[in-house]
Order: C-alpha cells, then structure tokens, then sequence
C-alpha cells in the first residue's frame, strides 16, 4: 500500500448474520450494564408520580380498611430545579478562531442555530431531558435532519426530544460526561405486528406467521404480538496521512514529486446509521456528522467499582417522603378512628342485640341496649369505650420533622419555595434562595455541558448539510428574524468567473460556548426596572435615555412613544444615533471639542461683525473693524485646521461652511467699502458746489 494511501480500519462486518450478532450481542452488553441503573430509575420515576407506599405494606393495610396517605413533595422540589433550568436556558455562541472564520458569518450561524431552535421546538426537547435528569439521573434528546419541504432536496437540521429515555442504550465503555466519546449507541421501538407489516410489508420479519420463534433466538426482541425496532448508531474510524508542506500548507492529499515537511497518521470518525430488527437490517444511510447525534443529560455521574451509577433528586428524598406519609397517616388515623376505640363489655350483655352491637364502630346509633348482669351478685356496670388520648403532638412534631428532612436532602428550602422565613431584608431572602441554588448547580451546569456538545455537533452539521447557496432564515438574540444568503458565489461581470463566495460557513474553525442567564425577554424586563430606578435617583437621566427606557418596557404603543421621546433628545445626542443607525463612527471626544470651539469661535464672529456694523461711521473705525475681523478669522483658520488635522473628513462639511462665511464677510465689507466711499465722493461733491459762486 501506497504510504499516500487512507487506511482503513473496520469495525463493522460485512455479513449481515455476523453484523447483527454483533449488534445483538452490543445491546446486550448495554443492557446489562444500565440494569440496576434502570431498575432504580423506575422507582425513582414511579415514586415521583406517588407510588410511594411499600406494596406489601400497602396490601395490608388495604386489607383492614386503613388509610395510606400522600402528601407527595416530590413533584414541588423537582420542578423548583427544572424551572430554574427553563428560566436561566443555556444557549450556544460560536466565535472564530483561526484565519478562515469571521465575525459576520459566526453571527449567521448564530442567528442559524437559534432558528433550529425555535422552528424545532428545541425548548421541548431540552426541558423533557432536564425532567428525567433531575428525576431519575438522566435524560436525551437528539438531532436528525428533515428535508425543507416535500419537493426539495434541500434539509435543515431539527432538534427533537427523547421522551422515553429508557428508550437509549449508549456504549457502556464511554466515559466522557457528554458520551461524545460512544462507538455505538441505540434508540429502541417497540411496534405491534399489525404496525409492523404495515410500516415494512417486503421485509422478512413481515413475512413471518409468528414473531415467537424470533423471541427465542433474540429474547426481547420479538414476541407473538410485538417485534423491537432499533436504530443502531456506529462510528467507525478511517486512517488516514496528514502532510504539513514547506510552505506550511496542511493537506491530506500530496501532490505528486513532493516531499513532506511532516507527516503523521489521523483517525476520522465516520457515523453509520442503521435501522434494525433481531434478523435483518431494514435501512442503512450514513450520518454526516462526526459524532453520535444523541445527547445525554446526566445527574450525579458516579463511578463505584468501575461501574456507572446515575443518581437524580428524587433517589434520596424517598425515606424522608415515606417518613412524612406515615406520621400524617397515623396522625389522620388516631384522631379520625379517635370515637371508634373497643368496647368494654362483659358476656353476655349484648346478647340479643348482636346485630346493633358488630355495627357500633361503623355507624352512629341513637341507643345502644344491653343487658345488665350480675356476676356474683354484683351489678356488673354498663359497656364502656376503651378510650385513650393519642399523641397528637408527638407526631405533628414528627410530620415536622420528616417535611425538614426533605429540604436537607434536596436542598431546597423554605425561602427558594415562596414561603416566608426569619429573613426580613431582600438581600437575606436572596442569599437563602442563592444557597438553595448553588446546592442543585450541578444539574443546570451538566445541562450546560450537554448543550455545548449540541453546538459542537450543530457546528459540524452545518458546513455539511447546509453546503450549497441558499437563504437561510436567522434569529437574532432578541427574537427578531431576518433572512441571509450564505455560500453566494459574486462572479466577475467580464469573465463569468468565480471572484469569491460570500457568506461561505463551509470554511473557517469556530468555536463553542455556552452562555448561561435569563432569556431575552427576561433580561429586557430587568434592564427596563433598573433604569427606572436610576432615573428615579437621577431625574435627569430620564431627558437623556427616556427613549431607552421606554423601549424596554414590553406594552403596546412602548415603540411608537419611544420613537417620540427620541425625537425631543437633545440635538447632540440626536446626531451620535443618527450617525450609528448609517454605520458612521461618532466622533472623537477630542474632536468634538473643537468643534464645540469653532461654532464658538463662529457665534463671536457673528457678534463682532454686528458690532463692527454699527461702529464702521469713520474710516479709521473701519480699519480697525477690519483688523479685528482680519484678527479673528485668522484664529479661525487656525482654529479649522487644527480641526481638520484631527478628523478631516467629519470636518469637510464645517470647512464649506466657514469659507463661505468669511466670503459673505468680504463681499459686504467691500459693499461697506464703495458705500462709503461714494458717501465720501458725495460730500466732496456737495462741498465743491457750494464753494463756486453763482453765475448770476
């Protein structure tokens, strides 16, 4: 083999009896592997939903006609942890992080993954995981690709939920939190034989009179009235060369008569897709992606003696529940079977009255008769009820107690559950709920890491599914939608050629983060009372950023007002938005400033010229209005270019303007000038006349 050659390395075989005796024989592996697991997660589940008394002793006191109470708790402490998870939801972000990635393009792919969330109705699928996490120690949801519409090949990528997570059998060898790590994993369906035939009529299974002989090759997977479907993921690696050249250029593919800077052997995961049954592979497609599609959500992840055990919040707070439901049941017993205590009477007393007497502590008589006896000659006295005080307090205490008992357990207290406790200042009733959070952290932090693994996974989907030019709708993190085009190629209007394809997200690295805090809307509400308390303590803040305020408030009409409070913003502020809205950097501050100065400059211009006006009655006055003027524009010229030295482009505008003022200055100076001079001309004139005797 060619040292230029991929190597393969398979796993899978190609007959199909050996490749699904493997499989089998994998399934039970898991099988084994999640058995105690599973079988306390039931309980664990069935406890939520109130089975919560012991069977046996449930059946006796059945049996006696006795009471078995539930005040079930259960359900209050598990969603305090899953609302907290749906109030703070994580979310993914990617950034570049080499020379291909870009900021505007890492927006639309934000903006994608937000629209895969919303049109898949991913909050449904998170928050059915974090149920069975917090419940029963885990939980799954997963990612498949649907095509756009039923007459396109074009497909988008769908976050969709596990509902029954006892469904998934991951590979028990995996140790990594997130299962990123698995080589195989299944998701399993049981179907009866009438569905069966009818979703897969040319499969050999379907041809079969009776599914029992298949339970007896495979037990559990098929039965005389149902048969086990199950997709079978398996990442396989292919091996390949990676050359890094003299130039530094990294390629799998060596161009011929070259030879390597370095050199080294990778693994590439490679995900096939399988549907199956126990006889035969019914559907075969391979995943794009690189890993596994399926994402755990995992509770207490604890290792004991090298094996995995998955722990929620119901599995230690089952003692204390069943503590709380036997002393409020014995609590209800002893003062409701308090007037039914035994009668104490002698033989012979209610002989006759039998049928009045066995029904005494079931129904409520007007009289009871009886005989009266002797006995030795002594009056024996009348029935008497066997009569004694329960100890009330004693198991109120107790039902105290065990209520106590489940807020140590799980973490929650009074404070985090809404009710009333010693603290009286908000910041004390704060830091309860604080500590209450922070004791069940670990739930929504694995929950973080499951979502940072669907972004890896998304990221990796994207280039591939999403490979040709298409408009793509995104979503920004405010809720609004826009469209974009991505992998646009802008051809050269002369050749036809391909100069560069725009919004190309098949190249660049990203990478993933999780941001964890309240949604959108819920930060808007915070933002919203924050600054009304600001402008409460600052009124003034409110002719600066009442538009802002208004904006965040969430009621008809908040828009248009605050539209209308921009419009009365000062002039200033006014200019800065209008200059962000075009895309223009606002001006330094430094800038600014001297611009401030020059409009100074300009009104005491202005002031002078006035004043020059009403003194120019002589030529000396007018000289040294002229001076002055002259005086000030050159500070005003210096005044310019020191502006146009820090921003001339912001400037070019203010330059037009004072050069056509000192040109209007000059033309009515002159004005002035030949007024005056013919004024002079006039009187020299008149002068002249009067001087001349008359000609008479």
């Amino acid at each position: 083999m060619a040292e230029d050659d991929p190597i393969t390395t398979p796993t899978i075989p190609d007959d199909p009896e050996t490749f699904l005796g493997l499989a089998l024989e994998r399934f039970e592996m898991a099988e084994q592997a999640e058995r105690q697991i599973r079988e306390k997660s039931i309980i664990d589940l069935k406890f939520r939903a109130g089975e919560q008394w012991p069977e046996n002793i449930q059946n006796s006191r059945t049996v006696d006609q006795r009471p078995c109470l539930t005040i079930n708790r259960i359900p209050q402490f598990v969603r305090q942890v899953t609302n907290d998870a749906r109030h703070n939801r994580p979310s993914v972000k990617v950034s570049p992080v080499d020379d291909g990635g870009d900021e505007d393009i890492a927006k639309i792919i934000n903006g994608m993954f937000r629209h895969i969330e919303v049109s898949s109705n991913a909050d449904i699928a998170y928050d059915t995981a974090v149920d069975s996490q917090v419940t029963i120690g885990f939980g799954y949801f997963r990612v498949i690709t649907k095509y756009t519409d039923d007459d396109s090949f074009e497909q988008d990528l769908v976050i969709q939920r596990i509902k029954n997570p006892f469904t998934v059998y991951f590979d028990p060898g995996c140790i990594e939190p997130d299962y990123s790590d698995a080589n195989w994993a299944f998701i399993v369906d049981e179907m009866t034989k009438e569905n069966y035939k009818s979703a897969y009529p040319d499969s050999a299974m379907a041809s079969l009179e009776d599914f029992q002989s298949v339970g007896d090759h495979a037990p559990g997977w098929a039965d005389g009235n149902s048969v086990r479907i199950a997709e079978y993921f398996v990442r396989e690696h292919d091996e390949k060369w990676l050359y890094q050249l003299e130039d530094g250029t990294v390629t799998d593919k060596l161009p011929k008569g070259e030879k390597p800077k370095n050199k080294r052997r990778v693994r590439v995961p490679k995900i096939t897709w399988y549907k199956i049954n126990a006889i035969e592979i019914l559907e075969k497609q391979e995943w794009a992606g690189r890993w596994i599609p399926i994402i755990p959500v995992l509770g207490d992840d604890l290792d004991i003696d090298g094996k995995r055990e998955l722990i929620g919040l119901v599995r230690f707070a089952q003692d204390p529940q069943r503590m709380l439901n036997y002393w409020v049941t014995a609590q209800t017993e002893a003062i409701a079977l308090a007037p039914k205590a035994p009668w104490l009477l002698a033989a012979g007393q209610m002989k006759g009255f039998e049928a009045i007497w066995q029904t005494a502590n079931i129904k409520t008589s007007s009289h009871l008769p009886y005989n009266p006896i002797s006995i030795d000659g002594i009056q024996v006295p009348p029935p008497q009820r066997m009569t004694a005080e329960p100890p009330v307090q004693a198991m109120s205490q107790a039902s105290i107690a065990a209520s106590q008992y489940l807020k140590d357990v799980t973490g929650i207290y009074d404070a985090s559950l809404g009710q009333a406790g010693a603290e009286t200042s908000g910041k004390a009733i704060l830091a309860r709920q604080s500590q209450s959070n922070i004791s069940n952290f670990h739930f929504l932090d694995n929950l973080s890491r499951s979502i940072k693994h669907l972004g890896r996974i998304l990221l990796d989907l994207l280039p591939k599914i999403y490979d040709t030019e298409r408009v793509v709708r995104i979503i920004g993190a405010d809720g609004s939608a826009s469209t974009a085009k991505i992998n646009s190629p802008v051809k050269d209007p002369i050749t036809g050629a391909i100069i560069k394809i725009e919004n190309d997200i098949t190249i660049g690295k990203y990478d993933v983060v999780v941001d964890v805090g309240p949604s959108y809307s819920t930060k808007r509400k915070e933002n919203a009372d924050a600054m009304i308390q600001i402008s409460q303590a600052y009124p003034a803040l409110w002719q600066l950023a009442g538009d802002l305020m208004v904006g965040e408030l969430d009621w008809p009409g908040a828009d248009a007002l605050a539209e209308r409070l921009k419009m009365a913003l000062p002039p200033n502020i006014q200019q800065a938005i209008a200059q962000e809205e075009q895309g223009q950097e606002p001006l330094p501050p430094q800038v600014q400033a001297k611009m401030q100065q020059a409009m100074q400059m300009v009104q005491q211009l202005t002031q002078a010229l006035n004043a020059a006006h009403q003194k120019l009655e002589s030529k000396q006055i007018e000289n040294q209005a002229k001076l002055q003027v002259a005086a000030m524009d050159n500070q005003t010229k210096i005044a310019t270019a020191q502006i146009q030295a820090h921003s001339q482009a912001n400037l070019a505008t203010l330059q037009a303007e004072l050069d056509h003022f000192a040109g209007v200055m000059d033309n009515y100076m002159g004005q002035q000038n030949m007024q005056q001079q013919a004024q002079l001309q006039n009187q020299n004139q008149q002068s002249q006349n009067q001087n001349q005797p008359s000609a008479n």
